[in-house]
């Protein structure tokens, strides 16, 4: 709608354009990728931004990073997972990429409208469902019915989007397209701050009042086998489109310098931090 110019201006996750043109989707996320900082690092100072309009010029819209979520957990199972063969059979909300990598290990991936994930969920028409972090899910009350809390691998960095139309934003003066830029980097890094600070009181909650649930990681075969089917599913699109080549690439190759300074700096500093806290 933006595209054709019933609407000036939209906010969403590109990943939901897959269908139209895969490579949307990585700049929304893909499993096993770089955090939010290493991601927001490559689209302002990395290339990425340039990449992202490139790929959204051809519907006619300038794309603007609109806001993260940082990791999102891995979703809310009925069960727990202990192998890739628990895997086989599951019913499963969880889109994009991720969806196809798992549909690969066997779920039965399906996408329900989010009013009736809990019911679904509840009457076991699906057996585990992903959808943002604590945050986000207490609202929808999973944690009451799915007590193993898998964390993330699938988003590690979900970006959101503006989509202006080009025609709309063109016709502005140059000091208002200014003031939109800079209003949409404001509304972006608010929606971080504002999801990480809901999410820790969220989950300061919910585990007072649900003291059952598990917070769990996949164990390492699973995991392996995440990531092999992720290298397969990416690597069969970028056979198939130089353009999504071209951006895997340059998320890859960034991701190797920033990856070992979030090592450095992040990671080490908790291994740290976590010693001397307990």
């Amino acid at each position: 709608m933006t595209k054709g110019g019933q609407y000036e201006m939209g906010h969403t996750a590109s990943y939901y354009w897959k269908g139209k043109d895969a490579t949307t989707a990585i700049f929304t996320t893909v499993p096993f990728g770089m955090t939010m900082a290493e991601q927001e690092a490559w689209l302002f100072y990395g290339g990425g931004n340039e990449l992202m309009q490139k790929c959204y010029d051809k519907f006619n819209v300038y794309a603007f990073a609109g806001g993260n979520t940082g990791v999102q957990m891995g979703g809310w199972f009925k069960k727990e997972i202990k192998s890739v063969d628990d895997l086989k059979g599951l019913k499963m909300r969880i889109p994009s990429v991720a969806g196809e990598v798992f549909a690969k290990l066997g779920v039965n991936v399906t996408n329900i409208a989010p009013g009736e994930l809990y019911t679904s969920l509840d009457r076991g028409t699906i057996d585990a469902l992903e959808w943002v972090g604590p945050g986000m899910d207490i609202k929808m009350g999973f944690h009451k019915i799915a007590p193993y809390y898998y964390a993330g691998w699938h988003e590690p960095a979900s970006d959101m989007q503006f989509l202006i139309n080009k025609k709309a934003f063109d016709a502005l003066p140059p000091e208002y397209q200014a003031a939109l830029k800079t209003a949409i980097v404001a509304a972006s890094a608010d929606m971080f701050y504002d999801n990480f600070a809901q999410s820790a009181e969220a989950w300061s909650n919910m585990k007072k009042e649900f003291p059952n649930i598990k917070v769990m990681t996949f164990p390492e075969p699973v995991l392996m086998a995440m990531k092999k089917a992720t290298d397969e599913v990416l690597g069969d699109y970028a056979a198939k489109d130089p353009f999504f080549k071209e951006v895997l690439e340059s998320q890859k190759a960034f991701m190797v310098k920033a990856r070992e300074w979030t090592k450095m700096s992040e990671f080490y500093y908790l291994q740290q931090s976590e010693k001397i806290n307990k």
